[in-house]
């Protein structure tokens, strides 16, 4: 039975630190994400960091990108290309020039590209390029040497390909019964069958999964019994495993939920930021396993307020989990004014 033997917080500067994603590379772990000041604030934009440790315990910066002043970089994924290793992630700016991004009030709206930056030493990075316009990418994978991806913006949602991971074709399109899309996993087990978990635009809405055959573009949807926000798949064992986020409420009551801190540390925790005064918490970052056509919990990991967005790397004997939550903040370094802390964390399982 899998169990969490540790979790270690890996990176903390007093600053927004959010959506993750975890890869090994030639002798090193990465994890990416997204820095800035707070979630999504007009005027206050995020880069992609990728950090990396040889040993889980020391970790050092190796990149900072960033396509633009006025752009929020964001969502960023790993994957090992063999020769390289890409960070792909989405970037949002203004149409206008002048207006500010989140702004309703600015008008004109704003604009949406998926990027990539690539790294052959895990120090030199290329400058960040777009790989696809109009559009988020989500979870990106390589199966036999080809690439499939995950893309979306305003409720379209699409399944790329790509031999070197650059050049993208699009393979198809799925349209949902009910709800826009807004984020997937994706992965393509042995026999060739391409899943997707799909959260739903709606932040309570169950998400959906899709299931096809080659050339995969007929596809069966099923609505599932969790809300699921940031999927991420990984085969461990004989199962497939999910890592996502979702409303506590919906797990059974023989799922442990991590207890609630003491009412002194939640004290503390309300002093960085009151929405962290709330007890107990409504959302938390967990694992299941795919069975059949639904999701049965294996684990709920330490969550409050703002958290989730894992990446997965998994290993004979264990998985290794990146997320982020504010759990910890009034232990880290103190935001400056305006802004809001939340930290990037790494748990151990083992199986």
């Amino acid at each position: 039975m899998a169990y969490i033997k540790s979790i270690r917080k890996i990176y903390s500067d007093g600053r927004h630190n959010a959506f993750t994603d975890m890869e090994y590379f030639r002798g090193y772990y990465y994890v990416a994400f997204r820095n800035a000041g707070r979630h999504a604030v007009p005027g206050d934009y995020g880069d992609v960091l990728v950090i990396r440790s040889r040993d889980l315990k020391s970790w050092e910066l190796c990149a900072r990108l960033s396509t633009g002043d006025d752009h929020d970089d964001r969502d960023p994924h790993l994957l090992d290309l063999g020769e390289e290793l890409g960070v792909y992630f989405f970037s949002a700016f203004p149409k206008q020039p002048g207006q500010l991004l989140y702004e309703e009030a600015s008008g004109g709206g704003h604009h949406v590209q998926a990027c990539a930056s690539f790294t052959s030493d895990g120090i030199s990075w290329s400058a960040p390029q777009t790989v696809r316009d109009e559009c988020a990418i989500w979870q990106i994978e390589r199966f036999g040497g080809v690439c499939f991806a995950s893309f979306g913006n305003k409720g379209a949602f699409a399944i790329g390909k790509s031999m070197g991971g650059r050049n993208w074709e699009e393979v198809a399109t799925i349209t949902f019964p009910t709800q826009q899309t807004v984020e997937a996993g994706i992965w393509i087990t042995e026999d060739e069958k391409m899943h997707l978990i799909v959260r739903m635009s709606k932040n309570e809405e169950m998400a959906y999964l899709a299931e096809s055959e080659p050339p995969y573009t007929d596809w069966k949807l099923t609505k599932l019994n969790y809300t699921v926000h940031c999927p991420v798949f990984r085969p461990v064992g004989d199962e497939l495993w999910l890592a996502g986020k979702t409303i506590t409420a919906q797990f059974p009551a023989s799922v442990a939920i991590p207890p609630e801190p003491s009412p002194e540390k939640i004290a503390s925790l309300a002093r960085q930021d009151a929405r962290l005064a709330k007890t107990p918490q409504d959302w938390h970052t967990a694992i299941w396993k795919l069975v059949g056509d639904h999701l049965e919990p294996i684990l709920v990991l330490p969550s409050r307020g703002d958290c989730g967005y894992p990446g997965l790397v998994v290993e004979e004997d264990r998985v290794l989990m990146s997320f982020y939550s504010q759990h910890d903040v009034d232990e880290g370094p103190k935001p400056k004014p305006g802004e809001c802390a939340n930290e990037i964390y790494l748990a151990e399982i083992e199986l």
